[in-house]
């Protein structure tokens, strides 16, 4: 049975409102972002319910009152606490507040007595993933009935609109858009959860929707705006980085913000184990849902993680450490070798996935680049090492889930040790290719394996390629919105046919 909260557990101001249309939930969070519409998944209650925290999440409330309005116009009042994600009807004193609670529970006991007692028990004690709810009154009879009782099936929901991409496509797809996703502010990259679930970013909206089709699977508000999504492999959770203020941990298969992993950081990076790079000389690294702190020795900077161990690096002292604690008492350093006699550490070019590319030069210049496993205990292991040349300085990119590094014209494969250096321009790493990006005709596509494709001047990279093929790209929709495009393979050219990107999606 619904709880019953009184009037002095939330403040009368802001209110949290919901509506119905059939097996859908409405949602706005008292007029922070627009409208959302949910599928009723697993039901209709869960959705509801789970809206009505998110929003409050949104408000940055802990406690907060909710209108809801049945189909039939029916109107009742209740509380919903963001933390324990729990509903509770309002009881206030009054011959009004009385009416309304009758009605309140009228249409919880009468239009929701034929649900199973899962419904009662997803109401009254908590429920899962997350979307914001309208604060809209709506005229009696305006919206159709919900069915309820049933979950509602994938095929059910309405899929995404086809569209036509505005800009050049990336080489080896076509302009047409399978179906275009509208986000406001799509400031992550698209990443893929296993095979089957794609997920997006609509500022501090994540949203899950099924690979194949488009549709809508959860949409789940957090504290911030979304600029970096990671889903690492064999795990039942989703990363989304708020910039340098926090992590949400997101529930894969619900939806569920677990925790928005608050904190004050310089840098954050994604992968298996977030970190954080923070003032002061530390760093921490996020373990299930909360920070740990790590130490940074002096000169050192923290580069990613193995396991729960947090890996700095000291140009300056040519060291490397692995911390798993926040003792001064630091872990013997472990010396980076020089490749090369007359070589020294020039600088880190990246961290993936336990290994570390560095940069060596004499005084003319970078020389060599070297590839080095770390494990937990911080010793590393020589994998490769390769010439630099004149244009491989600056900043590298980085594609983890495909063991790809751009740096500066060189595209390296982490996997097979090979390096592939363009005429032309800055190498990008991302959706299993390198990009080059410089204007002009020079433009191209470089697999792994070190072909290369022409690309058109103003063609847009790709965040990701789905296991069939397709390409998801980010691009302007109308005259003042934005979106992500899920592109065909082009036809007939079987040479630009594009290779899956690898399953574990993860995000820049």
């Amino acid at each position: 049975m619904v709880r019953r909260s009184g009037a002095e557990s939330a403040p009368a101001w802001p209110v949290i409102g919901l509506t119905f249309d059939g097996d859908m939930a409405v949602a706005d969070a008292a007029g922070v972002g627009d409208p959302i519409r949910v599928a009723a998944y697993p039901d209709l209650a869960t959705a509801a319910g789970a809206a009505a925290a998110a929003a409050a999440r949104r408000l940055n409330v802990p406690r907060c009152r909710v209108q809801g309005v049945s189909p039939d116009g029916d109107v009742w009042m209740m509380v919903v606490d963001a933390e324990a994600e729990t509903l509770e009807e309002l009881e206030t004193g009054g011959w009004g507040a009385e009416k309304q609670a009758r009605r309140g529970s009228s249409f919880f006991r009468g239009r929701l007595s034929t649900v199973p007692r899962q419904w009662w028990l997803v109401i009254g004690v908590g429920v899962v993933a997350a979307v914001a709810i309208a604060v809209v009154v709506a005229p009696r009879g305006m919206l159709p009935a919900p069915v309820v009782g049933k979950p509602a099936a994938v095929d059910e929901v309405p899929a995404p609109d086809p569209g036509q991409l505005p800009v050049s496509a990336p080489t080896g797809w076509d302009t047409y858009a399978q179906w275009v996703i509208e986000a406001e502010k799509p400031g992550a990259a698209a990443i893929l959860a296993g095979r089957d679930v794609m997920v997006l970013a609509d500022g501090a909206d994540v949203i899950a929707v099924d690979a194949k089709t488009g549709r809508q699977l959860w949409r789940s508000g957090t504290a911030g705006n979304v600029t970096a999504l990671y889903a690492p492999a064999d795990s039942d959770v989703i990363y989304a980085a708020r910039s340098n203020t926090g992590v949400s941990v997101i529930d894969r298969s619900t939806g569920k913000v677990l925790t928005n992993g608050e904190t004050s950081a310089r840098n954050i990076v994604l992968g298996d184990v977030p970190f954080a790079e923070l003032p002061g000389q530390a760093g921490a690294v996020l373990v299930g849902r909360s920070w740990e702190r790590r130490q940074v020795p002096a000169t050192a900077v923290p580069i990613g993680t193995v396991g729960e161990g947090l890996v700095s690096v000291s140009v300056e002292q040519s060291s490397v450490w692995v911390t798993t604690s926040d003792s001064p008492v630091l872990p013997e350093a472990v010396a980076l070798g020089a490749p090369a006699e007359g070589l020294s550490l020039s600088r880190i070019v990246a961290f993936v996935d336990g290994r570390l590319i560095l940069a060596w030069a004499d005084r003319f210049g970078p020389k060599t680049y070297t590839v080095d496993a770390v494990d937990e205990a911080g010793r590393l292991t020589r994998e490769s090492t390769f010439d630099a040349t004149g244009r491989s300085s600056g900043t590298a990119t980085v594609d983890a889930s495909a063991g790809l590094v751009g740096i500066g014209s060189l595209l390296l494969d982490l996997d097979t040790g090979t390096v592939t250096e363009a005429e032309q321009g800055t190498v990008t790493a991302r959706a299993g290719f390198g990009w080059t990006e410089q204007s002009g005709d020079d433009r191209v596509r470089i697999s792994p394996d070190g072909t290369t494709l022409p690309m058109r001047s103003g063609a847009v990279i790709p965040d990701v390629i789905l296991p069939d093929g397709r390409a998801v790209v980010r691009a302007a929709h109308g005259s003042d919105g934005n979106a992500y495009y899920v592109l065909e393979v082009q036809q007939p050219t079987p040479t630009a046919t594009p290779e899956p990107s690898p399953t574990d999606g993860k995000g820049e």
